[in-house]
């Protein structure tokens, strides 16, 4: 909502107060376009609804009063001004029916008032346009704060991976992380320690410890800095210890953090002389430390200025922002020189890391919780009886479609536009029978170009259209909010209590449409407003059934698929919905960018974050798109390598 961005522009301002004297001028300059054009405007089409006491929709604008006080949020401005382009705000109203001249006479039936006229639309959008002009001459604002914070599950399992060698994922037992930040599963607001999670990793450590203890190589590994099997037993414990405390730690430990490690093994050799139980107790002791479990930053409570992340810090924010695992030797090598705040470096490491195979890890956590593809495994449950060609593989092939396509385009410096339309996807046989695409054969996916313009881009695809629909039929609302929502960042408000519902199976409809009875309910003005925006996008799909299969009726009912947009853009086909898409493509870059952003930074984009977003947009269309450049700004910008 907008009112929900409004409390924390205080501290934008202080960062225009401390801004440089040629940014100070381009606020001045908005400043006044405001006071001379917008807000008289604003007083005579906003404010009755909008001010202080009304503040319909928990919305005021009340503060635009007040020169210099948080008038330059590009998030609040940017949801006004695709309200504008819509034509939804500021709603029409009806003017004064005349008086019937005589009695008996019938009463002329109200008028309606224009939202905007196209002057006063251009006053708006001029405005908006230039604030954000403003705001990119702004150096990048103070990053955040420092925060330690734990390992989500899968970041769990894949250090225990790459730190032991073992092939269990026994974080898998853990209760599930919560969505935090930009809706991603790192957010260190979500990332809390409860009792239970603690005792969850305790018998992690133990299965972890076990299957190395199993696996005589693995532990031949841990015990290779030892070269005499007549050391005493503390001397070769610690040859062992300080070069693993460096690799679970992430950087090298302090001394008193050696000795209290070590202090465990003693501990366990007074009790049973047994060196082999011994070791093994002492390393589940690591497993369990907090500097194993958490990924550290070092805060400075007395700090006036913002610092660069220190060299060791930097190499595991590399590591679990593109790998999703702790740091390779490589990295740890380059922390231990200072290396890592080079820019040229930096660059080489993240080629280096997005070509490695663990940069598959960057796609399945960044794109599969960004686009929610994963829940073609957690929510994917047709109808066998009604879609019988429907089964594991299948449902298999639809997440190697979507991982492999968005693999393509983040790792592979693809264009990120084609997102939202693309001329070409990954399919094996069976898939392509559902997409009805010629001479694909064999299990292996692999790129095919289309020839029908039906599919392109993620909304063609079987993945999402599946995960939003039901077991027996389709939901252009379901698909409606996955468009507003994931792709453009414009999610519609929650559903009112007393919604309604409807049939589970659209047979049961017998002589309408889905479309007909979603009409009839959105002529209810409760319902208009939020239907306006979700259903043109879920009409579009209505060719695509339950399981992204191509349909042109319904129960043997013709389907309709036209739609208008938000602004009166219309569209008859798939392929013209897509256009429309890339005609809005600056809403897709800004929340790509937004989400790319709080996924690498495992917290909320904030409004000191706006001249950096700002810069990443320009980043993707001065360079056509390509998504190599997006990172590699992203990795060398101060909100990420830098704290307060």
């Amino acid at each position: 909502m907008l009112s929900s961005v409004l409390p924390r522009a205080l501290l934008f301002l202080s960062l225009i107060a401390a801004s440089s004297p040629a940014f100070g001028a381009a606020v001045d300059v908005v400043n006044q376009e405001l006071d001379k054009t917008l807000l008289s405007l604003m007083e005579q089409r906003c404010m009755d609804c909008h001010d202080d006491e009304t503040k319909k929709g928990d919305i005021s604008f009340e503060f635009l009063r007040k020169p210099g006080e948080m008038r330059h949020d590009i998030r609040l401005w940017g949801k006004v001004r695709e309200q504008i382009r819509a034509g939804t705000m500021p709603p029409k109203k009806a003017k004064p029916a005349p008086q019937a001249k005589q009695p008996g006479d019938a009463k002329a039936a109200p008028e309606e008032k224009p939202t905007l006229e196209e002057g006063q639309r251009q006053v708006f959008l001029t405005w908006i346009q230039h604030n954000e002009n403003a705001v990119l001459e702004m150096p990048e604002g103070r990053p955040g704060v420092a925060r330690s914070r734990r390992m989500n599950r899968e970041e769990y399992n894949n250090t225990l991976r790459d730190l032991l060698g073992i092939a269990k994922r026994p974080g898998d037992k853990f209760p599930a992380d919560g969505a935090g930040g930009e809706g991603f599963a790192n957010s260190a607001d979500t990332l809390s320690l409860s009792p239970l999670l603690v005792e969850k990793y305790l018998g992690a450590a133990d299965e972890a410890m076990g299957e190395v203890w199993q696996r005589g190589e693995l532990r031949q590994r841990l015990y290779a800095p030892v070269t005499s099997d007549k050391l005493a037993p503390e001397v070769g414990a610690e040859m062992a210890l300080r070069p693993f405390l460096v690799r679970a730690f992430r950087r090298p430990p302090t001394e008193a953090e050696v000795q209290a490690v070590l202090k465990v093994f003693s501990q366990a050799w007074q009790r049973k002389p047994n060196w082999d139980e011994a070791m093994k107790v002492m390393f589940k002791a690591v497993l369990v430390s907090p500097a194993f479990l958490f990924i550290e930053e070092t805060a400075r409570p007395d700090a006036k200025e913002p610092r660069r992340l220190g060299s060791y810090e930097m190499a595991s924010h590399l590591s679990y922002f593109l790998w999703s695992s702790m740091p390779d030797e490589e990295l740890m090598k380059l922390a231990a020189e200072n290396k890592l705040q080079n820019d040229a470096v930096l660059e080489a490491q993240v080629r280096r890391m997005l070509a490695h195979e663990k940069g598959l890890a960057f796609t399945k956590n960044f794109a599969g919780q960004w686009l929610r593809f994963d829940q073609v495994f957690n929510t994917v449950d047709p109808d066998r009886r009604k879609f019988p060609e429907f089964n594991g593989e299948l449902r298999q092939a639809m997440y190697d479609e979507i991982f492999g396509f968005c693999d393509h385009l983040l790792r592979r410096n693809g264009r990120v536009l084609d997102f939202l339309d693309s001329d070409y996807s990954f399919l094996n046989e069976q898939l392509a029978k559902v997409y009805e695409v010629p001479g694909v054969q064999g299990k292996e996916m692999r790129q095919v170009k289309f020839t029908n313009p039906r599919r392109g881009g993620l909304t063609g695809m079987a993945a999402i259209l599946a995960s939003t629909a039901y077991p027996q039929r389709t939901s252009p609302v379901l698909r409606g909010k996955w468009v507003l929502e994931q792709l453009l960042g414009t999610p519609p408000p929650p559903p009112p209590a007393n919604v309604g519902q409807l049939p589970e199976d659209d047979r049961a409809l017998k002589e309408t449409t889905l479309r007909k009875r979603l009409e009839a309910h959105r002529n209810k003005p409760a319902c208009a407003g939020c239907h306006a925006r979700l259903d043109p996008p879920g009409f579009a799909l209505e060719n695509f059934d339950p399981i992204g299969k191509w349909r042109d009726n319904e129960n043997g009912k013709p389907l309709d698929a036209t739609g208008v947009m938000p602004g009166g853009k219309t569209f008859g086909t798939p392929q013209e919905f897509r256009r429309l898409l890339m005609e809005e493509k600056s809403l897709f870059i800004h929340s790509l960018c937004t989400r790319l952003l709080g996924y690498a930074t495992g917290r909320t984009v904030e409004l000191q974050d706006q001249p950096t977003l700002l810069r990443l947009e320009k980043v993707l269309r001065d360079g056509d798109y390509r998504s190599e450049a997006l990172i590699m700004a992203v990795v060398k910008s101060e909100a990420f390598r830098g704290r307060w």
